[in-house]
């Protein structure tokens, strides 16, 4: 379990003598997932290694959604809205200052005015829990129709038991390997048709972890919600709403959108034509990208080396001289030149993607040695900014 903290204020009550602080600007704060970093305050002047993440293509980084970033704007300093597992939605008072959170370095006394977000973990509803094990265990069973049903009933289950999934071995059955790998690829399918539409982020299901996860506008934190119950005074009068029947819950409302700033390196031999580099950034049409490339590549069979701008004489390709680095926002379109600089405006939503502009010919010729990397340095303003 790991505790990342971006703090400016907040009142703590721990059982630990300290915690490690890492300050950020409130006003660059991007709300992320457990492993996403977004890099604050890069100098335009030039990069370090620091500023680079190297990311693989399959890493678990969640994708940073530049409609989900931003400041809090509560209706009232108590007031939360539950997302019940049944659909329903129920908004009100809550009965407590402070949301209480158990966590391996001691518990933490968050302030609900502090309160973004949180999500319940398996751990606070164990019937789930038990019933994906089980579904899973008869993936593997002699009956061919326990085994086609648990499969139906956890594809049903989406994208939020897409992580729990990867943790199950085949206990030693062909059929359950063959259906937890046919269910794997099904669910990785969606993600991906997701990440490329218009999807509204509050809609898609999220990846259920063990732990509660607790977000506010300076940190998130992962642990165990220590009130079973909440007590509410809603439109319908004094609720009692149980943890377990909670899929999320969250105070933010209309609220105004950051910039998402980020590094990424691209390796010299990432092409179109194979496997473009995910940013792991779902930019929205209308958002402005300004993305600075550097860095030198080496074209080894050419005895030649490339900056962002690309190669003069080695041709082009979709009209950018080969050795280009480009940016796409989803995996087919438009195709931008990007060099050492080039800001435009997203013309649909979706992830944007980087790649070197290269000749088919060249890029598919498996003799070739591409050596080094271009490091690109982006900025995502969201629209209306």
């Amino acid at each position: 379990m790991t505790l990342y903290f971006h703090f400016q204020s907040l009142l703590v009550q721990s059982t630990v003598c300290a915690f490690v602080l890492a300050a950020v600007p409130s006003n660059a704060w991007a709300q992320v997932d457990e492993e996403v970093v977004v890099e604050e305050g890069l100098d335009p002047g030039g990069s370090t290694e620091a500023d680079i993440e190297q990311e693989e293509e399959d890493s678990d980084e969640p994708i940073i959604d530049s409609a989900s970033v931003g400041e809090v704007s509560t209706i009232g300093q108590k007031y939360i809205r539950f997302h019940m597992w049944d659909g329903a939605v129920v908004g009100g008072d809550v009965s407590v200052e402070r949301l209480s959170v158990q966590t391996e370095f001691g518990r933490l006394e968050i302030p609900i005015e502090k309160l973004q977000s949180f999500y319940p973990g398996l751990n606070s509803f164990p019937e789930r829990k038990q019933t994906i094990e089980k579904l899973v265990e008869q993936l593997g069973d002699r009956d061919y129709d326990v085994r086609e049903r648990a499969h139906r009933k956890l594809r049903e289950m989406g994208l939020q038991i897409r992580d729990q999934l990867g943790r199950f071995d085949d206990g030693g059955s062909a059929e359950r390997k063959k259906h937890l790998t046919d269910l794997r690829k099904e669910l990785d399918e969606i993600m991906e048709d997701l990440e490329e539409g218009d999807e509204d982020p509050d809609t898609v299901e999220r990846a259920l972890i063990d732990g509660d996860q607790v977000n506010t506008p300076e940190f998130s934190v992962v642990g165990k919600i220590q009130q079973p119950t909440f007590e509410i005074s809603s439109k319908y009068g004094q609720l009692t709403i149980r943890l377990q029947d909670i899929r999320f819950a969250d105070r933010s409302f209309n609220q105004p959108r950051a910039e998402i700033r980020k590094s990424v390196a691209v390796s010299g031999s990432t092409f179109f034509q194979k496997k473009p580099k995910s940013t792991r950034i779902r930019v929205n049409k209308g958002d402005k990208i300004t993305i600075r490339g550097s860095g030198t590549v080496d074209w080894t069979n050419w005895n030649n080396a490339a900056s962002p701008e690309g190669l003069q004489n080695q041709g082009s390709w979709n009209g950018i001289v080969c050795g280009a680095l480009c940016a796409r926002i989803g995996k087919s379109g438009e195709v931008i030149k990007i060099g050492s600089k080039e800001s435009f405006v997203a013309k649909k939503s979706g992830v944007l993607y980087l790649a070197i502009a290269m000749k088919d010919n060249y890029a598919n010729n498996t003799s070739y040695n591409w050596e080094g990397e271009y490091k690109a340095r982006i900025v995502v303003q969201p629209n209306g900014r």
